[in-house]
């Protein structure tokens, strides 16, 4: 049994039959690289004896009662990993485009509160032979940082690795509402002695912070200065998703040719394509640029390596309002500079929203949601759009024989911020998701298309080497 931290139960609270507040991870397997070629029953044999690696997969949520404290995490005495675990075909053609729409509509999936917070669909029948595995995870159980644990913990970089057995597993009596009372009044007190004396200091520390780079002439801005776009509405419950991955290379070639970083490459190519989509849609984008909250990796205990949230968040300009693809890129470094050098400051005083979560209260957290709704789009904690970049592993991964061809992986979106841009690097390539709110895009390939025409132009202005004095050119 575990106490949930405060950002953990904020996905809880502000979860709607319009707001799921779970992550989508995909995983394309290869099984070519298997003597024996595919077969579910053995990738379900497989994942059984991986379970107890993860063994958030078999908890489910217990409420606090009354709301005196965040809510715990509990076995569950009836888990059915077969509930978890579907087999399906693709819809036809079978290509990739076939299988993003599948996706979409399994992302719009709420998850049943009342067993673990997952489900996985085993997609067969793709053209090229390949595997997709599409994992609903709800992120109060986890961050990127535990994502990325958790991947660990089932894929090897050895094929054919197989865990040690494990005993049979034994659940823990569910507790009963009046356990669950005292516990919750019992660890109040420690929750908020541990964290109410930081969040103080470090929101006094944050004030003088903003008023020196205020002086500084650094202006990092907040979710409150975000402005409503075509992107900033009230969700509905569909949900458009699409993934394909480019060579990681490119943004390299960028970053070192430019003086910039790979995120920075990362955040134009992002502002460009929304960039486009406003102009698609009448809206002029050289308005003002927009707020993009970026989620960062906080500082984990030792004993919760996989478990739990403790990634915070920031905001920094996004400069969708600048034509010049040179312009936006630096402008994008500049403003992602800022951002990291605020965040820094704030995480170390507590004064982030990471800290800042751990004492509220889950009745504080639906009366933000219910504020946020009410705002209609113009108001969200997460701004504008949600920007996340995440390197992933270097070399190939295998589940016992079957290797990871492909990774995907992203986030959620809320009321009043519709869009997610999240990438993860793998094996040289870099995997681009996009999540957006149906009812705001139906076809997600435009921004995608557009993320990557403006990484190509990016690349082509990268000045050319100069051959060394004697070398012709090639």
């Amino acid at each position: 049994m575990k106490r949930m931290g405060g950002v953990d139960s904020m996905m809880l609270q502000m979860e709607t039959p319009r707001a799921y507040q779970h992550t989508f991870k995909v995983a394309i397997l290869d099984p070519s690289t298997d003597p024996e070629g595919w077969s579910f029953d053995k990738w379900r044999r497989d994942f059984e004896a991986r379970i107890h690696l993860i063994p958030f997969f078999r908890w489910k949520y217990a409420p606090a009662p009354l709301g005196v404290n965040h809510p715990m995490w509990v076995d569950d005495p009836d888990f059915n990993l077969d509930y978890h675990m579907r087999r399906v075909a693709c819809p036809a053609p079978g290509d990739h485009k076939a299988l993003c729409q599948f996706m979409s509509s399994v992302y719009a999936y709420q998850l049943d509160r009342s067993r673990p917070l997952w489900m996985s669909w085993v997609v067969e029948g793709l053209q090229d032979g390949k595997i997709a595995v599409v994992t609903l995870v709800h992120h109060a159980y986890v961050d990127g940082v535990g994502a990325a644990w958790g991947l660990q913990q089932l894929y090897k970089t050895e094929p054919g690795w197989q865990p040690e057995p494990a005993p049979a597993w034994q659940p823990r009596p569910w507790p009963s509402w009046g356990k669950r009372l005292w516990w919750g009044l019992r660890d109040l007190p420690a929750v908020m002695a541990k964290n109410l004396p930081r969040v103080i200091t470090g929101v006094r520390k944050k004030i003088e912070l903003e008023k020196r780079f205020e002086a500084e002439g650094k202006n990092v801005p907040s979710a409150a200065m975000m402005q409503k776009t075509p992107i900033n509405e009230i969700l509905s419950p569909g949900r458009t998703f699409v993934c394909k991955d480019m060579p990681l290379d490119d943004f390299k070639t960028v970053s070192k040719g430019l003086g910039v970083t790979i995120n920075d490459v990362f955040m134009a190519c992002c502002a460009s394509a929304i960039r486009n989509f406003f102009k698609s849609r009448g809206y002029d984008p050289d308005q003002h640029p927009l707020v993009a909250g970026t989620p960062f990796a906080g500082k984990r205990p030792e004993d919760s390596p996989g478990v739990g949230n403790f990634t915070t968040m920031d905001y920094c300009w996004l400069p969708t309002n600048i034509e010049d693809p040179i312009e936006r890129l630096h402008a994008a470094s500049k403003s992602a500079t800022a951002m990291k050098e605020h965040l820094k400051v704030c995480a170390e005083a507590g004064a982030d929203i990471n800290s800042v979560m751990q004492v509220c209260p889950p009745w504080l957290m639906k009366a933000l949601s219910w504020y946020i709704h009410n705002k209609k789009g113009a108001f969200s904690l997460f701004a504008n759009v949600v920007l996340s970049n995440v390197p992933g592993p270097r070399e190939p991964i295998y589940l016992n024989r079957y290797k990871l061809d492909s990774w995907f992986s992203t986030g959620q979106i809320v009321d009043g911020t519709c869009l997610n841009m999240t990438m993860w690097s793998y094996c040289g390539r870099a995997n681009l998701c996009i999540l957006i709110d149906k009812k705001v895009l139906d076809d997600g390939w435009q921004l995608y298309d557009a993320f990557v025409e403006e990484l190509n132009r990016l690349v082509a202005l990268v000045p050319q080497q100069q051959p060394s004095s004697g070398e012709l050119p090639a």
